[in-house]
């Protein structure tokens, strides 16, 4: 749900959306799990509080996509 009063608006034109807005992150990540993870788009699993991992159905090369909450955030346009 967005909050109007404080003038932040739901981040849009996600990846993997499907047209869909989102006002938080964790409203974006559950929806990549729920959603994107069973027809083999890649979504993140949280690894440790505040650290994901990318996760994908391609074999990785290397070690694998790690990301904070913030750099999360700052990709994607969340304020929170």
């Amino acid at each position: 749900m967005t909050n109007q009063t404080d003038g932040e608006q739901p981040a849009r034109q996600l990846p993997f959306a499907h047209g869909r807005s989102f006002a938080t992150l964790d409203e974006y990540l559950a929806h990549l799990e729920r959603n994107a993870a069973p027809i083999d788009q890649p979504w993140y699993r949280e690894i440790r509080p505040g650290v994901y991992q990318l996760m994908t159905s391609m074999r990785p090369q290397g070690e694998p996509a790690i990301y904070t909450r913030e750099q999360l955030m700052e990709r994607y346009g969340f304020q929170r």
